[in-house]
C-alpha cells in the first residue's frame, strides 16, 4: 500500500485540486476500491451527462438515485474531496457480498454497479407501466456504453461443420502470458482472441456427426462498446495457495482492435480506442490497495486518485506495473455538457 501511495504523490505536485469532476473520495474503511471504481465513472463523461441531466431524474431508482447525488457532489460541490457514506450504504445494502469492511474486487464491483444501474434504468416509469414489458426490454444508458458482443466460430474437426454463435459482454477479463517479467496490451489480447482446440472432455457435440468432436474455436470482436473495459487477470490460484501475477502490462494511450475484430468492422471508426482511466492494485489479494488514474475532460490533465489524496500526473507517469484494469473510449472525451458547470 504505502508504496503505491509513494509512487502517486512523487509523480505529482502536492496541493488540493478544487476542479469539477476533480475530487478525491474518503476512504471509509477498506474501500480504496469502491473509491477507484466511482472515480473511472466519474471520468466517464457520456455517462455523466447523462446521468446529471435534469431529464434523466425523473426516471432515477434507488441505485442511480444515490449514484447522482455523488456525481453531483464530485463535479458540483467545490470541494477537494467528499464522503460517498450514503452510496457505500446503499450499494452494499443490495449487494450483501460488499457488506463488510474486507477487502473486496474493485472489477467484481465495476460489474454489480453497471448491472444496478442497468436493471434502475430498465424499471418503468409511472407513465410506462402499462406497457412495462416494452419498457423493461429497453436498452440503457449503460448498455449503449458498455456493452458489446463476442462472436464464436466453431469447426469440427471430424467434418468440417461450421457454426456461429453471439455473447455479450461488459468487460474483457484477459489472461497474462505466464513465465516472462513483460509484456503488452496487445499480447493480452492475443491470448484472449488466438484460436482454441477443445479436446477430451471439452469436446463439443457436432450437430451433422451427431457425436462430441475436437473442436476449433475463433472468437472476434464483432460489436465493440462505445466504452472498452479491459480487466487484467492477475489474480488466480498455484495449488492451494492465491497468488498475483505481478507482469509489468504495458499500454499505450491508444489502442488499435484490427487484429481482434471481425471482417465486418475492421478499418472503420468501431477500431481505435483512447486510455481515460486506469485502476491500479499494488499489494496482495486480500491485503492490497486501489488507486486510480483518471483523464480530466476539462483540464486535459491526468490525476492519481488514492481515496481522499489527488495529484495531477503527467503521462509518463500513468503507466505502473500494478495496472489492473483500462478503460479505453471510442471517442475523445469533451467538456462536459451539465447544467451549472
Amino acid at each position: 500500500m504505502e508504496r503505491e501511495k509513494r509512487s502517486c504523490s512523487s509523480a505529482g505536485r502536492l496541493r488540493r485540486l478544487n476542479r469539477p469532476g476533480v475530487c478525491g473520495l474518503d476512504n471509509s474503511g477498506n474501500s480504496c476500491y469502491l473509491n477507484a471504481v466511482f472515480q473511472c465513472l466519474c471520468s466517464t463523461v457520456p455517462l455523466v451527462e447523462h446521468l446529471l441531466n435534469p431529464d434523466t431524474h425523473k426516471e432515477l431508482c434507488r441505485v442511480a438515485e444515490v449514484f447522482v447525488r455523488l456525481l453531483q457532489e464530485m463535479w458540483l460541490g467545490g470541494s477537494s474531496s467528499c464522503a460517498p457514506v450514503e452510496a457505500r450504504s446503499v450499494l452494499t445494502s443490495i449487494l450483501p457480498q460488499f457488506n463488510n469492511y474486507s477487502q473486496q474486487d474493485a472489477q467484481e464491483l465495476l460489474l454489480f454497479l453497471l448491472n444496478a444501474l442497468h436493471e434502475d434504468f430498465k424499471k418503468p416509469r409511472p407513465e410506462q407501466k402499462r406497457n412495462h414489458a416494452t419498457a423493461a426490454g429497453e436498452s440503457t444508458i449503460v448498455s449503449r456504453l458498455f456493452e458489446g458482443q463476442l462472436s464464436y466460430m466453431t469447426l469440427c474437426m471430424h467434418c468440417d461443420h461450421q457454426a456461429y454463435s453471439t455473447q455479450t459482454f461488459t468487460v474483457l477479463s484477459l489472461p497474462i502470458p505466464t513465465g516472462i517479467i513483460k509484456c503488452s496490451i496487445q499480447d493480452c489480447m492475443s491470448l484472449f482472441f488466438e484460436q482454441t482446440v477443445l479436446t477430451g472432455g471439452e469436446q463439443m457435440l457436432c450437430s451433422v456427426c451427431g457425436l462430441r468432436r475436437e473442436t476449433a474455436v475463433l472468437t472476434c470482436l464483432d460489436k465493440p462498446p462505445e466504452i472498452l473495459m479491459l480487466h487484467l487477470k492477475r489474480f488466480g490460484c498455484k495449488g492451494k495457495n492465491q497468488v498475483k501475477l505481478r507482469t509489468n502490462v504495458l499500454f499505450s494511450m491508444k489502442l488499435d482492435l484490427n487484429p481482434f475484430l471481425s471482417s465486418s468492422v475492421q478499418n472503420t471508426s468501431f477500431s481505435s480506442y483512447r486510455l481515460y482511466a486506469v485502476v491500479n492494485h499494488s499489494g496482495h489479494l486480500n491485503m492490497g490497495h486501489y488507486t486510480a488514474v483518471c483523464h480530466s475532460s476539462l483540464t486535459q490533465t491526468w490525476h492519481c486518485f488514492d481515496d481522499s489524496a489527488v495529484r495531477e500526473v503527467q503521462d509518463g507517469h500513468v503507466q505502473t506495473p500494478n495496472a489492473y484494469m483500462l478503460l479505453y473510449s471510442r471517442k475523445p472525451f469533451q467538456k462536459p455538457k451539465i447544467s451549472g458547470l
